[in-house]
């Protein structure tokens, strides 16, 4: 069953009361309320492990933003719908046939929402008040409060409405006639529905295989005798284990003659990984074993593939100029190696762009495609031989090769040439034309 973390004003957990019973079928909703903004990140790290995924109020999630820039885990927000906000103004507009509604301010309206559009349908002369570009921070409450106070006493609006729970007393023993709006119970079960389907995708994406295939480095290991090679396998075996205790992540190690599986589930290789950025098993495993290791990482929808993934990595890492890690994914994306600038993400699979081109210009497939995905990680079309080494792993004159077969083929041609010293032979810089044209 989905679990779903809801992070909500203390003073809005009255509208949640019939929503977690209309979705217990599918979904176990753990209410989290906070009194002010500066609780919310400490309420989302003690339970991002315990729930699936997180909805959140929008002050919140605006604010968790600001400081962490990404989430952890899915991450939603209670949103009220243009169709209840309109719904909202035209029960005004009936109950109060003489409002004007250029003296009503709204305190969830911005850019952000493009207005809810109200700009669309309404004269620029009876746009209501809308809220000023505060920073969320903590002090957000009280610098909307303070505008709406204001425009209340400057005698400038007639109404309210609100979307901040946590002001409506204040609105209240100020005076100031207001309407506090939160999506509707049906509204917010409808959210959640989509949410909770999403969510059950993401989980069933995340419980694919994954497996690590972890081999011991060729260390002078003809030298060595069969004690020597058993005694490096305890000890890969011991650093194992203990890594999997200390990050508290569970995984399956079995041992073949010359290397160890790892076997896990894509959520928890995210994990090890730092959501496929750099692997922290290898970094363990190098600070804690006197010799070298190479692994790489495979996922697949069966222990088959998965397990045929994880050994090509592997093969990538030991064939690497560098230490790093490799993934090969169930859609044969191949990303690494980890935590190296050169890090690439690419494809292993043809279209007929890229047979084309590998037939125009002799080059294989393979190498295109990562050729288009140092283009792709550098965001230009510009490379020197240098930097197409740097990337791919290979050699200086290896890249040349592969850059002028792409300038006689009419692929590439050279802009200028750098000369960086006052000596020796300047660098040519070629530009690239691998862009698709569908």
């Amino acid at each position: 069953m989905i679990r779903l973390g809801a992070i909500i004003a203390q003073h809005s957990l009255k509208e949640l009361t019939t929503v977690p019973a209309r979705v217990s079928d599918t979904c176990e909703v753990v209410l989290l309320p906070y009194h002010r903004l500066h609780e919310t990140p400490d309420l989302y790290r003690q339970n991002e492990q315990l729930v699936d995924g997180f909805v959140l109020t929008e002050l919140a999630y605006f604010y968790l933003t600001d400081q962490w820039g990404s989430f952890t885990v899915p991450t939603y927000t209670f949103q009220i719908s243009e169709q209840e906000f309109y719904k909202k103004l035209f029960q005004l507009s009936m109950n109060h046939r003489d409002l004007d509604f250029s003296r009503v301010y709204i305190d969830f309206l911005s850019k952000y929402n493009n207005f809810f559009g109200i700009k669309e349908v309404i004269h620029a002369d009876s746009m209501p008040y809308t809220v000023s570009p505060f920073p969320v921070t903590d002090k957000i409450h009280e610098e909307v409060l303070n505008e709406h106070i204001q425009l209340w006493q400057e005698g400038k609006i007639d109404l309210s409405l609100t979307r901040m729970s946590n002001i409506v007393q204040d609105l209240t023993t100020q005076g100031i006639p207001h309407i506090y709006l939160f999506p509707s119970p049906d509204s917010i079960v409808q959210q959640f529905e989509h949410i909770i389907s999403e969510l059950a995708a993401i989980k069933l994406a995340e419980s694919r295989i994954a497996i690590g295939h972890v081999t011991m480095g060729s260390m002078e290991t003809a030298k060595e005798s069969l004690n020597e090679w058993e005694l490096r396998q305890m000890l890969l075996h011991k650093s194992l284990l203990e890594f999997s205790t200390e990050q508290k992540v569970p995984f399956i190690i079995q041992k073949s003659n010359n290397s160890f599986e790892i076997i896990s589930s894509f959520k928890d290789l995210k994990t090890l990984t730092d959501n496929l950025t750099q692997c922290l098993l290898l970094t363990y495993l190098e600070k804690t074993l006197p010799f070298p290791v190479h692994i790489g990482w495979g996922v697949g929808n069966s222990m088959y593939k998965a397990r045929i993934n994880a050994q090509s990595a592997n093969s990538m890492s030991f064939a690497s100029k560098t230490s790093g890690t490799f993934v090969v994914t169930d859609s044969d994306q191949i990303i690494g190696p980890l935590g190296e600038e050169s890090c690439l993400t690419y494809r292993n699979q043809v279209n007929e762009f890229v047979q084309r081109k590998s037939e125009e210009t002799d080059l294989s497939t393979l190498q295109l495609q990562k050729i288009m995905a140092v283009l792709a990680k550098t965001e230009r079309n510009e490379l020197t031989a240098e930097e197409l080494a740097y990337h791919l792993g290979i050699t200086v004159r290896s890249a040349n090769r592969m850059l002028n077969q792409l300038e006689e083929k009419g692929v590439a041609r050279i802009l200028y040439k750098k000369q960086e010293k006052l000596r020796g032979r300047p660098k040519k810089i070629y530009q690239i034309q691998l862009t698709s044209e569908e």
